[in-house]
């Protein structure tokens, strides 16, 4: 059995996926059960086709193979640099670490809601119509659930965590129960 450099680099970059994998194990690295997954998955298959390709001797390789690895070199480099980010915030997910992680579930959230395709009655509208008065919704959510659906207008109206240009729009192209819903928040909101 040869080992040629091609066969190498595929096994440095299942190397450095299980590295990937293995930092999610880091308490101060924030890692997704998926990501650890994939990862993980990823070091298999790639440890697996350096060995199997090794067996073969009449296997040509893309040139570009040789890039292969700064893939999971760039996602170790990203991960550490998150790890000393929260280190430097104190050793926990505080301050703007925890503004990092609240926008990124933010955007998962915002992401799940079917705004657009939710029709009167359905299950959709109905966690529409939850969200829009939910006050750990984010304002990019609310003001997706006020353009896509005015009948939900006054309930993002009365929402405490919708943005003032969002309330501004809504009274600009509200009805008379949007302003109502605003009027009721205004102290709140000045």
């Amino acid at each position: 059995m040869y080992w040629s450099g091609e066969e190498w680099m595929l096994l440095i970059t299942g190397v450095l996926f299980a590295a990937a994998a293995a930092a999610g194990a880091i308490p101060i690295v924030t890692l997704t059960r998926r990501s650890q997954l994939t990862f993980a998955a990823g070091a298999t298959a790639f440890i697996v086709a350096a060995i199997v390709l090794a067996q073969s001797e009449t296997v040509v390789y893309p040139p570009l193979l040789w890039l292969v690895p700064l893939l999971p070199a760039a996602i170790l480099a990203v991960i550490t640099r998150d790890a000393v980010f929260a280190r430097r915030a104190g050793g926990a997910a505080t301050g703007a670490f925890q503004d990092h992680l609240q926008r990124a579930a933010d955007v998962r959230r915002a992401s799940v809601i079917p705004v657009a395709t939710a029709t009167a009655g359905s299950p959709a509208e109905r966690m529409l119509r939850m969200r829009a008065s939910d006050p750990t919704a984010s304002p990019q959510e609310l003001a997706r659930i006020a353009y896509a659906h005015a009948d939900l207008r006054a309930l993002v109206a009365g929402n405490p965590a919708t943005p003032v240009s969002l309330l501004e729009w809504l009274a600009s192209v509200g009805d008379s129960s949007v302003h109502a819903a605003i009027s009721t928040r205004r102290p709140a909101v000045a």
